[in-house]
């Protein structure tokens, strides 16, 4: 059994628009949410779509909209390979799926929203890197001569406007 009997935060990010408004999520399928840089917390507990004690592969703050966060989970310790996107437009209080047309067995790891166009989002799946321009709608495969890997962290790097990788083999593109 890979998880403790205490669980973990396993995603952290800060709202790049609004200081001090801080999503944390755990392995254990808990998000919690704080606008005071940590004074008080609010727990969500469940999400539409998403079994319960799901592990919360990351969470992600909007770049351009202080009450936009982005959520993928990660079940297949449980068998299940779906992949599982949310998004909140409301820091938290409420959640839709954006996975789309995306299918099992691309369990989601990671997301990021480009730099300049607010529509436009990544995800690193179990079998590579996927965009969409539509808010989740369709995605489209990424290839550009990227194997078939596991894509574990994904970035944009803003000064050269490029987005940056890192795979389970330890591959960084």
């Amino acid at each position: 059994n890979a998880a403790s009997f205490y669980g973990n935060i396993v995603s952290l990010c800060e709202s790049p628009v609004v200081e001090g408004l801080i999503y944390a999520g755990t392995d254990y399928g808990l998000v919690q949410v704080t606008e005071d840089g940590g004074k008080s917390w609010k727990k969500i507990e469940s999400f539409p779509g998403i079994p319960e004690m799901t592990y919360v592969s990351c969470l992600y703050a909007s770049r351009f909209d202080a009450s936009t966060v982005y959520a993928t989970f990660d079940n297949h310790k449980r068998a299940d390979f779906k992949p599982y996107i949310l998004v909140s437009n409301d820091k938290g209080n409420s959640w839709e799926s954006i996975s789309g047309d995306l299918k099992e067995p691309h369990v989601v790891y990671s997301i990021t929203q480009d730099n300049i166009k607010s529509d436009l989002l990544f995800v690193g799946t179990e079998y590579g890197v996927f965009f969409t321009f539509n808010g989740g709608k369709k995605w489209i495969e990424l290839k550009g001569g990227l194997p078939t890997t596991a894509v574990r962290d994904l970035d944009i790097q803003t000064r050269e406007n490029d987005i940056a990788l890192a795979t389970f083999g330890r591959g960084f593109y």
